[in-house]
């Protein structure tokens, strides 16, 4: 935020500097922010202005050009140094070009070192995404179409036994995705699974929603780790080292799709890979059931998930292909916090 506020005032472009447009440029919010429910930029700006307080309080900062946000202000005013032992000049006297250009450099240096210190580290989440997001560049959004394939575990063509449509949880999840790439400089493209072509993902990196609704996903998990299996009306995640368990598992659909079924639980896998048959990264988030797909897309665009489940990670998983195995409580139709059951990393 520091620099965001500091850049925009040095290009002369304060006018952008107001709440809703901070919360959309530095922190991903939508573009119907509403900070009456949401006070991010608020809680932050208070922030900045505590830790420019410490930086300046310590002897070493004392003598440098002074960075202040005003409060109920996003534009920051710079302020000169006083030096203890500086002598002022007379006023009669014309300050020479050179100590006036000094001055600037100086103040494009303390600029600089007081946003280093104080800028925001990326965060887990945003590492995680990091080697899918180029500013300007493009990332296809591939959404199963409603209705389970008709295979348990063999192969079926693309598209086969769909309706056409798409399920209100891939629906849900395809929009917080989409919203938090596009603020991050991607454009989203949108093809549902069955319109999806093998040179579409040769093309750009993918992000594929869905679970036993999306050909794709199946056969991109189908020599990693945790996949997904059915037998009837029962699904669940495998684990390829412990083949035999069916811990994560529910059962499938027994009601129309409107209707409220008894699911206690549900499961989703996420994969990030270096995909080698396409050369671009690709990204699944796929639940068992709806829900434990909108917890998967949950899971993906909130930074306290990540940032936990990133403790338990290798030092050098951000660029490495990856898996998680989420499990999220369903009360009412609804997941709750996702949780990461398992990881791999290789």
């Amino acid at each position: 935020m520091l620099r965001y506020v500091v850049e925009h005032t040095l290009e002369g472009k304060t006018h952008d500097l107001k709440e809703r447009t901070v919360a959309v440029e530095v922190f991903g919010r939508s573009p119907d922010y509403d900070p009456g429910t949401d006070p991010v930029v608020r809680i932050s700006a208070a922030e900045v202005r505590r830790r420019l307080a410490q930086y300046y309080q310590q002897p070493a900062h004392g003598e440098e050009i002074r960075i202040e946000l005003p409060i109920g202000s996003y534009v920051p005013e710079f302020q000169p140094a006083v030096s203890a032992h500086s002598v002022p000049a007379p006023r009669s006297r014309r300050r020479p070009a050179w100590l006036l250009i000094t001055g600037a450099a100086a103040m494009l240096i303390a600029l600089a070192v007081a946003w280093m210190e104080l800028r925001p580290k990326p965060s887990e989440l945003e590492r995680f995404w990091a080697p899918l997001v180029a500013p300007g560049g493009n990332v296809l959004i591939c959404v199963g179409s409603v209705g389970v394939p008709a295979r348990s575990t063999d192969s079926a063509a693309p598209g086969g036994g769909r309706s056409g449509r798409i399920a209100w949880s891939d629906t849900l999840t395809m929009a917080r995705l989409t919203g938090f790439l596009e603020a991050r400089g991607l454009a989203a493209q949108f093809c549902r699974e069955e319109q999806a072509t093998f040179s579409d993902f040769q093309l750009m990196p993918a992000v594929l929603i869905g679970g036993l609704n999306d050909e794709w996903a199946l056969r991109l998990m189908e020599n990693l780790r945790f996949q997904f299996r059915r037998e009837g009306s029962i699904f669940w995640i495998v684990d390829r080292e412990h083949p035999e368990s069916r811990e994560w598992s529910v059962e499938g659909p027994t009601v129309p799709e409107n209707g409220r079924l008894p699911l206690k639980r549900d499961f989703a896998v996420i994969s990030r890979i270096h995909n080698p048959r396409t050369g671009k990264i690709t990204i699944t988030v796929a639940g068992l059931r709806g829900t434990g797909t909108v917890a998967a897309g949950k899971f993906l665009t909130d930074p306290v998930y990540l940032r936990d489940a990133a403790k338990k990670l290798p030092a050098d998983w951000r660029n490495r292909n990856l898996q998680f195995v989420l499990g999220a409580e369903v009360i009412k139709g609804n997941p709750g916090p996702p949780q990461v059951l398992a990881s791999v990393v290789w």
